[in-house]
């Protein structure tokens, strides 16, 4: 196999400050090293759900949240220029897979990794989830990596 018919060259990671994303972020570092591929990091802050707001969370909450995935996109960083992979990184607000997709085609994404985690049905049902949407509408390749702790 020669380097131009590798199919992974760059590969975009999603954050989200979760242990979901964090196991994804490992995974993608992973690749990244063994494909000597470009690792793009992309911390979403995602605005506040109605639902959530309604439970009363606010926005020292959302501020939380922005310090983590911060601090998740920076370790990343560190960690892959650790080991001497090519990275870049980016935090935006907005919808997760709207952010994700934007990225993907900014830098011609490979391939698309993302964390996956078990929410209730109902909350599933109002605010959707990341990982399915980017699989049902992405034209780039989605690998959804699974917290090993969830199971």
């Amino acid at each position: 196999m020669t380097m131009s018919n590798i199919p992974f060259r760059k590969i975009l990671v999603g954050a989200n400050g979760f242990p979901e994303s964090e196991r994804a972020i490992e995974v993608a570092i992973s690749l990244a090293r063994s494909l000597n591929a470009q690792i793009v990091v992309l911390g979403v802050i995602v605005p506040l759900s109605p639902e959530a707001q309604a439970e009363g969370i606010g926005l020292e909450a959302a501020s939380n949240t922005r310090t983590k995935i911060q601090e998740q996109v920076r370790k990343s960083v560190e960690l892959a220029h650790g080991l001497g992979i090519d990275v870049i990184s980016e935090i935006a607000d907005g919808d997760a897979e709207k952010e994700i997709e934007r990225k993907s085609d900014e830098v011609s994404a490979d391939l698309i990794v993302v964390g996956h985690r078990d929410i209730s049905r109902v909350r599933r049902w109002l605010e959707g989830s990341t990982s399915e949407t980017l699989v049902q509408r992405s034209p780039t390749s989605i690998l959804v990596v699974h917290d090993e702790h969830s199971k």
